[in-house]
């Protein structure tokens, strides 16, 4: 078939564009470091050392731990991420992300309603002039063009004759790349990189693809310093599988919460639909920021009052974005791949402990038996429990041991690997004294009544109810949301005889030397600021 120079010129470069994409690495192309024992130990030693015996919850904490290690590894790719928060969206597929990205960025430079298989995890920073670099699945480096990232998503090859006729069909290479770096000064934030996922879907979903895989969506997410967690307004409420997903997630990332296509709903709808959202994560124990309305389609709203709400709920996600823009940047890699050998740890000494009580009990029985007297048959069995729980504690020390070498190991190479490219990362000797974070103060608790042996005192606990009754708190909003922030502020700038020309918010939140100046000793004492009442003071004392 003889084709014209134009549809000819078309199909040249969407070839050229083909075997870019799909081209595999050069030998020129070498990282500048080398991962292969790092991914040895990843790929290989973990799983084989903990396969006899391994916690229940293995599989999701080493899913976790596999995406921590892709994110290391896009900061090896792409330096420009690294001193950079990483902000996930996150949320079903099709909730809006993109759309909400090429609003925040005031064009449309990402495809939006596209096939959940040709998804492609997208990483954007600010910069000076537009960039798109894509990383295949061969680990080549792929220079693209912004127009590239729609041909991608929505498919390309597609061409038509001067009749209309369709000369070749689209093509979706989505599959093709791990991820794309987009650098673009339409990005505002200079110290944010956003992380467009795919979304999450379960197996038994029609968008269920490789991409949009439930373990794989939380590690993206587990992975991020903060997250946009989008729900749809026209679903009236937060799912029930959202719920059941976002408590899975790490509980001390900040969730902001944001109500998408809000033009679809009248206000008094879209209120409501707030109100049931927080009431929901609330009951469910899901600490967020915030709950606010969004659309990208700001020009469709006709109604003055709706479009007020929606305006107004919008500079709210701006202001929040820009207090995580201005968080310095805190390398959680350490830690968060620390989880997985401390869970690991705390369950074989809780294995290894009860197997050695039952060894215990065993051989306490049989030296009593002896004493009696006791025919040897009897004891054989016995005898022979003994030989097996001895043989499973000593089994089980002897993973504990590997589990602590390759522990040692791991972070070694993961410390001479951050110190060539510049990622901030402790010493393999500081790795045991890295804590974690506290982010439940009732957990602390229990673990500390478990730990000590005590038991709750009913007594105390009905009387600390009388004594409240009728009680009302001075800070009576939900916990973590910019109301109950708001409030706070307003309480501990009351305490400290502060007006608000004297003090901004996020002195008093990032607790900067400027913070640190306006308390003052005497100025302030914690049960004033918390709860001012006489009653909690006094109980206080007890």
């Amino acid at each position: 078939m003889a084709y014209d120079e134009e549809v000819y010129d078309k199909l040249t470069k969407n070839f050229q564009l083909l075997c870019n994409i799909i081209r595999p690495r050069g030998s020129k192309e070498q990282l500048k470091v080398d991962l292969s024992k790092i991914e040895e130990i990843i790929n290989k030693k973990i799983p084989d050392t903990l396969k006899e015996n391994a916690p229940e919850d293995f599989y999701g904490l080493y899913t976790d731990f596999k995406s921590e290690y892709e994110k290391f590894r896009d900061f090896i790719l792409y330096d420009k991420l690294i001193g950079k928060n990483i902000v996930a969206l996150g949320g079903g597929f099709s909730s809006g992300k993109s759309s909400f990205l090429n609003a925040l960025m005031g064009k449309r430079v990402l495809p939006a309603d596209v096939d959940p298989s040709t998804s492609v995890p997208t990483y954007i920073v600010k910069g000076e002039k537009h960039e798109v670099l894509g990383i295949n699945v061969f680990d080549a480096k792929v220079q693209l063009q912004p127009r590239d990232i729609k041909k991608i998503a929505h498919g390309f090859g597609e061409v038509e004759d001067d009749e209309e006729e369709k000369v070749t069909d689209a093509v979706t290479l989505g599959h093709v790349l791990e991820n794309i770096f987009f650098s673009t000064p339409l990005h505002q934030y200079g110290r944010i990189a956003f992380l467009d996922t795919p979304g999450y879907s379960k197996p038994d979903s029609e968008k269920y693809s490789a991409k949009t895989d439930e373990q794989i969506a939380r590690g993206q997410l587990n992975a991020s310093n903060y997250i946009l967690w989008f729900v749809q307004a026209d679903a009236g409420t937060i799912t029930e599988e959202d719920i059941k997903f976002i408590k899975t997630l790490r509980e001390d990332t900040p969730k902001l919460i944001i109500v998408n296509k809000a033009d679809k709903k009248n206000l008094q709808d879209l209120k409501e639909i707030i109100r049931k959202i927080k009431a929901n994560l609330d009951i469910k124990g899901i600490r967020y920021v915030d709950v606010l309305a969004f659309t990208s389609k700001m020009g469709q709203v006709e109604d003055d009052a709706l479009r007020s709400f929606i305006e107004a709920d919008t500079e709210k996600i701006k202001d929040q974005i820009a207090l995580w823009d201005g968080m310095v940047y805190e390398s959680n890699f350490a830690r968060n791949f620390k989880i997985l050998f401390v869970r690991c740890k705390e369950f074989y000494e809780d294995e290894i402990d009860e197997e050695s009580r039952k060894l215990t009990r065993l051989n306490t029985s049989i030296t009593k038996l002896s004493v009696e007297d006791i025919d040897s048959e009897v004891l054989e069995p016995l005898q022979a429990m003994v030989r097996d729980a001895q043989k499973a504690v000593n089994q089980l020390k002897d993973i504990s041991k590997a589990l602590k070498e390759l522990q040692d190991e791991f972070f070694t190479e993961i410390k001479f690997i951050s110190d060539i490219v510049g990622i901030a990362m402790p010493e393999p000797s500081e790795i045991d004294l890295l804590k974690d974070k506290a982010s439940d103060p009732m957990q602390l608790l229990e673990e500390f009544k478990k730990e000590k042996g005590i038991e709750t005192d009913l007594s105390i606990v009905d009387m600390l109810v009388g004594v409240f009754e009728g009680i009302e708190p001075v800070i009576n909003k939900s916990a973590a949301g910019s109301e109950y922030r708001q409030e706070l502020v307003s309480v501990m700038m009351e305490a400290c005889a502060v007006g608000k020309e004297d003090v901004h918010i996020n002195d008093v939140f990032l607790q900067t030397p400027e913070y640190a100046k306006m308390i003052k000793p005497g100025n302030i004492h914690i049960k004033n600021v918390m709860d001012q009442t006489q009653e909690y003071t006094g109980i206080m004392k007890l």
